[in-house]
Protein backbone atom coordinates (compact mmCIF):
# COMPACT_ATOMS: atom_id res chain seq x y z
CA UNK A 1 0.00 0.00 0.00
CA UNK A 2 1.46 3.31 -1.10
CA UNK A 3 1.68 6.15 1.34
CA UNK A 4 -0.16 9.32 0.37
CA UNK A 5 2.35 12.05 -0.52
CA UNK A 6 2.31 14.94 1.92
CA UNK A 7 2.31 18.55 0.84
CA UNK A 8 4.97 21.05 1.82
CA UNK A 9 2.48 22.73 4.11
CA UNK A 10 1.81 19.47 5.98
CA UNK A 11 5.55 18.80 6.36
CA UNK A 12 6.16 22.32 7.66
CA UNK A 13 3.23 21.95 10.06
CA UNK A 14 4.65 18.65 11.35
CA UNK A 15 8.16 20.08 11.77
CA UNK A 16 6.78 23.14 13.56
CA UNK A 17 4.67 21.10 15.97
CA UNK A 18 7.52 18.67 16.65
CA UNK A 19 9.91 21.54 17.34
CA UNK A 20 7.45 23.26 19.66
CA UNK A 21 6.85 20.04 21.61
CA UNK A 22 10.59 19.40 21.92
CA UNK A 23 11.25 22.99 23.05
CA UNK A 24 8.53 22.81 25.69
CA UNK A 25 9.76 19.41 26.89
CA UNK A 26 13.37 20.60 27.15
CA UNK A 27 12.26 23.74 28.99
CA UNK A 28 10.31 21.72 31.55
CA UNK A 29 13.21 19.29 31.88
CA UNK A 30 15.71 22.09 32.54
CA UNK A 31 13.38 23.85 34.98
CA UNK A 32 12.98 20.66 36.94
CA UNK A 33 16.70 19.89 36.81
CA UNK A 34 17.82 23.25 38.11
CA UNK A 35 14.88 24.61 40.11
CA UNK A 36 13.27 21.57 41.73
CA UNK A 37 16.05 19.43 43.26
CA UNK A 38 13.76 16.60 44.41
CA UNK A 39 16.81 14.48 45.15
CA UNK A 40 17.35 16.57 48.26
CA UNK A 41 14.17 15.25 49.90
CA UNK A 42 13.77 11.78 48.33
CA UNK A 43 16.27 8.98 49.10
CA UNK A 44 16.73 8.04 45.42
CA UNK A 45 19.69 9.41 43.46
CA UNK A 46 18.42 11.48 40.53
CA UNK A 47 14.78 11.35 41.65
CA UNK A 48 12.50 13.63 39.63
CA UNK A 49 8.81 14.27 39.14
CA UNK A 50 9.15 14.14 35.36
CA UNK A 51 7.42 17.36 34.35
CA UNK A 52 8.66 16.97 30.76
CA UNK A 53 6.49 13.86 30.57
CA UNK A 54 3.45 16.13 30.49
CA UNK A 55 4.51 16.94 26.93
CA UNK A 56 5.02 13.23 26.21
CA UNK A 57 1.47 12.44 27.35
CA UNK A 58 -0.04 15.26 25.28
CA UNK A 59 1.81 14.01 22.20
CA UNK A 60 0.80 10.41 23.00
CA UNK A 61 -2.87 11.34 22.87
CA UNK A 62 -2.93 14.11 20.28
CA UNK A 63 -0.32 13.12 17.71
CA UNK A 64 1.03 10.13 15.82
CA UNK A 65 3.31 7.47 17.35
CA UNK A 66 6.08 8.58 14.99
CA UNK A 67 5.92 12.12 16.36
CA UNK A 68 5.83 10.73 19.92
CA UNK A 69 9.12 8.88 19.46
CA UNK A 70 10.69 11.86 17.64
CA UNK A 71 9.68 14.37 20.29
CA UNK A 72 10.85 12.14 23.14
CA UNK A 73 14.17 11.34 21.46
CA UNK A 74 14.77 14.97 20.53
CA UNK A 75 13.95 16.13 24.04
CA UNK A 76 16.30 13.62 25.65
CA UNK A 77 19.23 14.42 23.34
CA UNK A 78 18.80 18.19 23.47
CA UNK A 79 18.38 18.25 27.27
CA UNK A 80 21.48 16.05 27.62
CA UNK A 81 23.45 18.42 25.38
CA UNK A 82 22.35 21.42 27.44
CA UNK A 83 23.13 19.78 30.79
CA UNK A 84 26.39 18.19 29.66
CA UNK A 85 25.24 14.60 30.22
CA UNK A 86 25.18 13.32 26.63
CA UNK A 87 26.41 9.68 26.50
CA UNK A 88 26.78 9.52 30.29
CA UNK A 89 25.07 7.18 32.74
CA UNK A 90 22.15 9.60 33.37
CA UNK A 91 21.65 9.84 29.60
CA UNK A 92 21.58 6.04 29.26
CA UNK A 93 19.12 5.79 32.15
CA UNK A 94 16.90 8.40 30.53
CA UNK A 95 16.92 6.52 27.22
CA UNK A 96 16.28 3.15 28.87
CA UNK A 97 13.44 4.49 30.99
CA UNK A 98 11.86 6.38 28.10
CA UNK A 99 11.91 3.40 25.76
CA UNK A 100 10.21 1.23 28.39
CA UNK A 101 7.64 3.92 29.18
CA UNK A 102 6.83 4.65 25.54
CA UNK A 103 6.39 0.98 24.71
CA UNK A 104 4.03 0.41 27.63
CA UNK A 105 2.10 3.66 27.22
CA UNK A 106 1.77 3.09 23.47
CA UNK A 107 0.17 -0.30 24.13
CA UNK A 108 -2.14 1.12 26.79
CA UNK A 109 -3.07 4.04 24.54
CA UNK A 110 -4.98 1.69 22.28
CA UNK A 111 -7.25 0.77 25.18
CA UNK A 112 -7.43 4.21 26.83
CA UNK A 113 -11.09 4.88 26.21
CA UNK A 114 -12.17 1.47 27.47
CA UNK A 115 -9.79 0.55 30.27
CA UNK A 116 -7.36 3.33 31.17
CA UNK A 117 -7.64 7.02 31.88
CA UNK A 118 -4.75 9.27 30.98
CA UNK A 119 -3.79 9.30 34.67
CA UNK A 120 -3.68 5.49 34.65
CA UNK A 121 -1.54 5.45 31.52
CA UNK A 122 0.75 8.03 33.10
CA UNK A 123 1.18 6.08 36.36
CA UNK A 124 1.88 2.84 34.50
CA UNK A 125 4.30 4.75 32.25
CA UNK A 126 6.10 6.14 35.31
CA UNK A 127 6.42 2.65 36.76
CA UNK A 128 7.69 1.31 33.41
CA UNK A 129 10.14 4.21 33.23
CA UNK A 130 11.54 3.28 36.65
CA UNK A 131 11.85 -0.39 35.69
CA UNK A 132 13.56 0.63 32.43
CA UNK A 133 16.01 2.85 34.28
CA UNK A 134 16.85 0.20 36.86
CA UNK A 135 17.26 -2.46 34.16
CA UNK A 136 19.55 -0.12 32.20
CA UNK A 137 21.58 0.54 35.35
CA UNK A 138 21.86 -3.20 35.92
CA UNK A 139 23.13 -3.65 32.34
CA UNK A 140 25.68 -0.86 32.77
CA UNK A 141 26.89 -2.02 36.18
CA UNK A 142 26.20 -5.78 36.43
CA UNK A 143 26.13 -7.28 39.87
CA UNK A 144 25.02 -4.11 41.61
CA UNK A 145 22.23 -4.43 44.11
CA UNK A 146 19.82 -2.02 42.52
CA UNK A 147 16.76 -3.89 43.69
CA UNK A 148 16.80 -1.97 46.97
CA UNK A 149 15.88 1.16 44.96
CA UNK A 150 12.79 -0.45 43.44
CA UNK A 151 10.32 0.14 46.33
CA UNK A 152 11.36 3.79 46.59
CA UNK A 153 11.16 4.27 42.83
CA UNK A 154 7.70 2.72 42.69
CA UNK A 155 6.56 4.81 45.64
CA UNK A 156 7.65 7.96 43.81
CA UNK A 157 6.17 6.79 40.49
CA UNK A 158 2.61 6.77 41.81
CA UNK A 159 2.24 10.44 42.77
CA UNK A 160 4.52 11.74 40.01
CA UNK A 161 2.72 9.68 37.36
CA UNK A 162 -0.65 10.87 38.64
CA UNK A 163 0.50 14.52 38.65
CA UNK A 164 1.85 14.44 35.10
CA UNK A 165 -1.28 12.65 33.88
CA UNK A 166 -3.50 15.21 35.60
CA UNK A 167 -1.59 18.14 34.11
CA UNK A 168 -1.59 16.59 30.63
CA UNK A 169 -5.35 16.00 30.80
CA UNK A 170 -5.93 19.62 31.88
CA UNK A 171 -3.91 20.80 28.87
CA UNK A 172 -5.72 18.45 26.48
CA UNK A 173 -9.11 19.59 27.77
CA UNK A 174 -8.29 23.12 26.61
CA UNK A 175 -6.80 22.42 23.18
CA UNK A 176 -8.26 23.38 19.83
CA UNK A 177 -7.82 19.89 18.41
CA UNK A 178 -10.39 18.48 20.84
CA UNK A 179 -13.54 17.17 19.21
CA UNK A 180 -17.10 17.13 20.48
CA UNK A 181 -17.47 16.71 24.24
CA UNK A 182 -13.76 17.27 24.92
CA UNK A 183 -12.73 13.92 23.41
CA UNK A 184 -9.44 13.92 21.57
CA UNK A 185 -9.74 12.85 17.98
CA UNK A 186 -7.76 9.72 17.16
CA UNK A 187 -4.89 10.56 14.82
CA UNK A 188 -3.93 6.95 14.11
Amino acid sequence: MKKKPTSSRERINTITKTSAYIALGVTLNLLETFLVPLGLVVPIPGARIGLANVVTLVVLVAESPRMLWGVTGGRIVLAALLTGTLFSVPFALSVGGSVAALLVMGLLRRYRSRLFSLNGISVVGAVAHNFGQLFTLYLLVPGTRIYYLLPWALLLALPSGWLTGYLAQRILDRQLWAGEGGEIRDRN
